[in-house]
């Protein structure tokens, strides 16, 4: 908080991005599965347009990056936040297959734009050590619109349903017309934001052999997540609702007190770091998660579940403004939009096939165990990789990367 009343006008511009951002993050997130469950849609064809969406924005990270660095991360940015909100209004359309995964489409594809020129667009704004405190702030206030949209939207349909005799699905509609609507509020702030102009030179001289290095073991690191990821975390809010009979109203209660916690520990992951060191802290909390994680299936109650996946979610995620802000000061500021790009697209690309898989894997019964075990097993490797490689990269002592060589 301190360093968020000393930050500029920029910082707490992008801060506030991030907060709106959080709220039409939420239904595509955690409303999202559940929404296509309301519909009747199977199994299979949830998969398939959540693997769509993935697809969609694997194509998009391979240019996004590059575009983001060469032209600027303030355009790409906006031009992401515009594209997210058309693809959100699209969601209230009448139950169609191709429909849902046009939009599904679009919105992922603009999130491929946005999140690497919003991350390297931030990393001009502070000190580099600074910059995790930066990170904290924007994580921060995104988990609070993200617990705001999650709590409105999943208790919306049963609160419309009790006052004006809405059904389910009209509920969903309502929730989805206004996430459309909060989506263009990003857009006006980012259009104030000055951007910091780096000089233009050719992508492939900016990668010398110790950034292709890091560059693949990071990449492959992300892959293990992405296949794991996407076997649970899409299928979230129905495997509660279908597979252990949790309610809208249970289903935002639960959402929400994971989201307070993750928001509280945001506020004190930094402490840590600066005792363990931030690739030790990120590793030690992503393994701490998984026991967790592959406990939930088998809680006596639904109580029980979400206490599981809260704490689960503290762990796995809290950590993240730590590793932004290391990975951001060992990549070299010119080429880092693109190496978050191409990071993000090898998680993307592991996303989309895990997705499309995954639906044949639950093949409509919400109650199985196995995707919790397969995830967590990718969850391990993919710490492990991480860890074993980056624990020998250490931060510049001043906080600014080295200059890279020739390739």
């Amino acid at each position: 908080m301190k360093y968020y009343s000393n930050s500029g006008s920029d910082e707490r511009r992008l801060i506030k991005v991030a907060l709106y951002m959080g709220v039409s993050s939420a239904v595509l997130w955690y409303i999202l599965a559940a929404y296509w469950g309301a519909l009747d849609f199977k199994s299979i064809e949830i998969g398939y347009m959540f693997a769509a969406g993935s697809a969609a924005s694997a194509t998009t990270l391979v240019m996004s990056g590059f575009l983001a660095d060469k032209f600027g991360r303030k355009k790409l940015l906006i031009v992401g936040l515009a594209g997210s909100a058309l693809g959100t209004a699209l969601f209230i359309s009448e139950k169609n297959f191709l429909v849902f995964m046009a939009a599904n489409v679009i919105v992922s594809l603009s999130n491929s734009i946005v999140g690497p020129s919003l991350m390297a667009l931030l990393s001009t704004k502070a000190e580099p050590s600074k910059l995790k405190f930066l990170y904290g702030m924007q994580s921060f206030s995104n988990t609070i619109g993200l617990t705001l949209g999650t709590l409105v939207g999943l208790m919306a349909p049963d609160l419309l349903w009790d006052f004006i005799g809405a059904d389910t699905i009209t509920g969903y509609k309502y929730v989805y017309l206004t996430a459309a609507a909060i989506a263009i509020i990003p857009v006006v702030y980012s259009l104030r934001v000055r951007e910091t102009h780096v000089p233009s030179e050719r992508l492939l001289l900016e990668f010398d052999k110790r950034t292709v290095k890091m560059l693949a073991m990071y990449s492959l690191q992300n892959v293990f997540i992405g296949l794991g990821a996407a076997m649970v975390m899409p299928w979230i809010a129905i495997i509660f609702s279908e597979g252990m009979g949790a309610s809208g109203t249970q289903l935002s209660l639960m959402f929400t007190l994971s989201n307070i916690m993750l928001a509280a520990g945001f506020f004190v992951i930094p402490v840590f770091e600066r005792a363990r060191g931030a690739v030790t802290l990120v590793a030690v909390c992503q393994l701490a998660s998984v026991p967790l994680l592959v406990l939930i299936p088998y809680s006596p109650t639904l109580l029980v579940a979400a206490v599981l996946y809260a704490v689960r979610s503290l762990l796995m995620l809290v950590p993240s403004p730590i590793l932004n802000a290391y990975i951001m000061n060992v990549v070299n500021e010119k080429i880092r939009a693109s190496f978050l790009a191409i990071s993000t697209l090898a998680w993307t690309l592991a996303f989309m096939v895990s997705e499309a898989s995954s639906g044949y894997l639950w093949n409509g019964d919400y109650t199985r165990t196995e995707p919790f075990l397969y995830c967590g097993l990718f969850y391990v490797l993919g710490t492990l990789t991480f860890f074993l490689y980056f624990r020998n990269i250490k931060e510049p002592a001043s906080g600014v990367p080295a200059a890279v060589g020739k390739k």
